[in-house]
């Protein structure tokens, strides 16, 4: 059974059950500080390089910046690989505890750094973790949520990694700006995680759908696997077009609007400010694509969020200069170019059986990393070249266009239970 409450049931969300509740709570959870300990890294790249780079290597900012972020997107992918694979193997539930677990621990190492080698090889760890972890809670609240509600919940739990980015925004406003107190705090807070499985962790469910599939033979495995080669190919087309631009333009999002202060500590103020702007705009923008695209379809709404995450990098990084307008303007950056990762709770998941949906959107969201690595070293040396961001994240921008020819060669799936 998907869920405990009768399939034939249909309502809103006061007619879900206590498991179904607890199912999204946990994973909402996990998933904020999935947001949280990735934003930590992009929010204080400036400060931690300052502190950890040798005086002659500080020109050379922007590259060593870009080696943290791919170094964190390449442990992400691996991690999110061989977790997609764990999961359908062991279980959503112990894979997600585990993946949480080291995380947290390496989040908070990540504190103790005392150069920037070390800094980056906690970050790889960390990024091994949450890249575990996404694919199984995205694959456990699918399969236990009741089919009427699957695409809503799918939203609201992508928000939970945007509310994330949020919180990070204001602890580092509080720590950083108000406070003016070392960066290595924003990353001691990420043992929470640890704490709450402890005290939490027995409560978590398992998917009655994935102890069904288990006793399902290795070679059946690998079989179905194949059979689904074709659509992994399109799937994948799609995340990189939201994947890549995100990492190679959003990610220099704080660091941007930090350039544009006249001193260290307004550069910190305005960090945190479009940080904040961008998560709550893309926490409006993760919600509202899963009821878009309960009432649009798949195809329809993943469209309209490209288009308009093209539109909006050229507006943000070359057509406004005024600080305070880049700022206000993350709420829309944010609920596109950030709204559109709720595609990869809703569409996928619905396109492949249960015997290899962890894997496969793990793989999924997760194989594109290895490209997205790529991308704030390029951008990096880009923005170098022709010295400010303008340029750079434009051509990048560009990219969502394969988004647009990856997600019209999916089938839809609106209105279309779960494939078992």
């Amino acid at each position: 059974m998907a869920s405990s409450r009768p399939a034939s049931a249909i309502g809103g969300f006061s007619s879900l059950g206590q498991r179904e509740w607890i199912v999204l709570a946990i994973t909402f959870t996990f998933w904020l500080f999935d947001g949280y300990e990735t934003y930590a890294l992009l929010l204080t790249l400036g400060p931690s390089l300052h502190e950890l780079l040798p005086a002659a290597a500080l020109r050379a900012l922007p590259r060593f910046a870009g080696y943290l972020i791919a170094t964190t997107l390449f442990g992400w992918a691996v991690g999110g690989v061989v977790g997609g694979v764990f999961g359908d193997r062991i279980g959503r539930r112990k894979t997600m505890i585990g993946a949480v677990v080291v995380y947290s621990i390496f989040t908070a190492t990540s504190a103790l750094s005392h150069n920037w080698e070390t800094l980056a090889v906690t970050r790889f760890l960390t990024g091994l973790g949450i890249g575990a972890e996404w694919g199984v809670g995205a694959s456990l609240l699918q399969e236990i949520w009741p089919n009427d509600l699957r695409t809503k919940g799918a939203g609201v739990l992508q928000a939970g990694f945007s509310l994330g980015f949020f919180v990070a925004s204001g602890i580092w406003l509080l720590l950083g700006g108000v406070l003016g107190t070392s960066w290595r705090w924003m990353y001691l807070l990420g043992v929470v995680p640890a704490i709450i499985v402890a005290l939490c962790g027995r409560a978590i469910p398992e998917s009655s759908r994935w102890v069904s599939a288990a006793q399902r033979s290795g070679a059946q495995f690998w079989s179905i696997l194949r059979t689904y080669r074709r659509m992994f190919l399109w799937t994948v087309l799609t995340s990189i077009a939201i994947t890549v631009p995100f990492w190679a333009i959003s990610s220099w999002v704080p660091t941007y609007a930090a350039s544009l202060g006249e001193t260290p500590r307004a550069g910190v103020y305005l960090a945190s400010m479009a940080g904040i702007w961008y998560a709550v705009g893309e926490i409006v923008g993760c919600i509202g694509f899963g009821f878009l695209a309960d009432s649009w379809g798949r195809r329809p709404t993943t469209i309209v969020f490209f288009i308009g995450s093209l539109v909006i990098t050229p507006v943000v990084f070359v057509l406004v200069h005024d600080a305070n307008v880049v700022v206000g303007l993350q709420f829309v950056n944010g609920a596109l170019t950030g709204g559109i990762y709720s595609w990869y709770t809703i569409h996928p998941p619905e396109l492949f059986p249960t015997s290899i949906r962890a894997t496969a959107v793990s793989f999924i969201f997760n194989v594109s990393r290895f490209l997205a690595m790529v991308g704030p070293l390029v951008s990096s040396l880009l923005i170098g070249f022709f010295g400010g961001y303008g340029i750079a994240a434009t051509a990048f921008a560009l990219i969502y266009l394969l988004g647009i020819v990856g997600v019209l060669l999916l089938p839809e799936t609106k209105g279309r239970l779960l494939p078992e």
